[in-house]
């Protein structure tokens, strides 16, 4: 069985790739990941505006950093859904943004491989959260010899400092998770010429902060800080 991760870009139907349909349309089984049982699936809703009448199954990713109770979580789904599986050659995996970046699918893949050594993966690219954010602020990510450095909030603060001293530009993913040390990381590791923090970009409540009114009030998930010198 091979199991397809596809980026279905980071929120505006729009930007889906003409691979990517081409790989959901086609698969035998198409999971619809979300956080939460009630939980509203970002990345179905995506593929269900090409797709209307696709069927879906529903996969729940737990929002944790522990692997062993993410593991626990994801094997225990797996098994429930055995008899769906069960002689299924194709099974694809929208997610949010590019599949290749802080992406969903590494989970259950390697979840997944614990239980069938002979699962392939496949990957299909989406347009990334950090290019459709610099797009609609109308400024180019990195140009010529710049350094652009890409970091997860959740790295923790002497990371992103330890980055970000060594960058011309930055993006850094879920900034939420250091929301309290944000204003004193970036004054650390500055100046910076412009900084903007964009929420849900992409999807109808996007909100774009710019300056230093970005490096307070947040608290959204899906959000990204842009940052150029």
């Amino acid at each position: 069985m091979i199991l397809t991760v596809v980026g279905v870009g980071p929120g505006d139907p729009e930007l889906v790739t003409v691979g990517a349909l081409k790989a959901i349309s086609s698969a035998d089984i198409v999971l619809a990941p979300c956080s939460k049982q009630d939980r509203r699936s970002v990345a179905a809703e995506i593929v269900r505006t090409h797709l209307p009448g696709l069927e879906m199954v529903q996969m729940v990713f737990p929002m944790t950093s522990d692997p062993e109770i993410r593991g626990k979580e994801l094997h225990k789904q797996l098994y429930g859904l055995r008899n769906l599986t069960n002689g299924a050659k194709s099974v694809v995996l929208p997610v949010i943004g590019d599949s290749a970046l802080y992406a969903t699918g590494a989970y259950l893949f390697e979840a997944w491989r614990v239980l069938d050594s002979d699962i392939k993966l496949h990957i299909i690219p989406g347009i990334s959260a950090h290019s459709l954010a610099s797009a609609r602020v109308g400024s180019f990510l990195a140009t010529g010899e710049e350094i652009l450095t890409v970091i997860p909030g959740t790295a923790g603060c002497r990371a992103i400092v330890k980055s970000l001293s060594a960058a011309d530009s930055a993006a850094i993913y879920k900034p939420s998770a250091v929301k309290e040390e944000m204003k004193s990381i970036i004054e650390q590791t500055g100046p910076w010429k412009k900084i903007v923090r964009i929420d849900r970009a992409g999807l109808s409540e996007e909100k774009i902060v710019t300056g230093t009114d970005a490096l307070t009030g947040i608290s959204e998930y899906l959000s990204i800080m842009l940052l150029w010198r």
